[in-house]
């Protein structure tokens, strides 16, 4: 020891030590809970999801032939598109790594991430998406287009 230090007392060392491991004992807990609460809802998801019923009616005079739109049904997005005397319904969240899928107009639906391709059918065209999209029930009723379950 150097002239002029002074020893430490044990309770400075003790409340030092207690502080430590209370922190080390939050982070702990912080870090669990981040992993755990993931896998919760992996295992035990929500059996409803929020955002939408099971069917959407849009009027059929606010999509003209050539447009599209992304829908919200049962909480997931769906990419509707009029195109000449058909009108499709597809996931629009691409199968490659979900990024959102956007129809560029000639049977052509693009993903903007990777540049994965489908054809109006959800059929994979080309790029790196290993399954087609989704598609969901559609017809026209009266002026309403209809998507989902009826």
């Amino acid at each position: 020891m150097a002239a002029g230090d002074t020893p430490q007392t044990p309770t400075a060392i003790g409340s030092r030590r207690n502080f430590l491991n209370m922190a080390l004992g939050t982070l702990t807990a912080i870090f669990s809970v981040s992993l755990l609460g993931p896998l919760f809802r992996f295992l035990w998801p929500r059996g409803d999801k929020s955002g939408g019923e099971g069917r959407i009616g849009i009027p059929a005079e606010e999509m003209l032939v050539g447009q599209s739109r992304i829908v919200l049904l049962r909480g997931e997005p769906v990419l509707v598109i009029r195109d000449n005397n058909m009108v499709v319904a597809l996931s629009a969240v691409c199968t490659h790594l979900g990024c959102l899928v956007k129809y560029q107009g000639g049977g052509v639906v693009l993903c903007p991430c990777h540049a994965a391709a489908f054809d109006l059918s959800g059929n994979v065209t080309g790029g790196p998406a290993p399954r087609p999209l989704p598609s969901y029930p559609v017809k026209i009723e009266g002026n309403q287009i209809v998507i989902g379950r009826t």
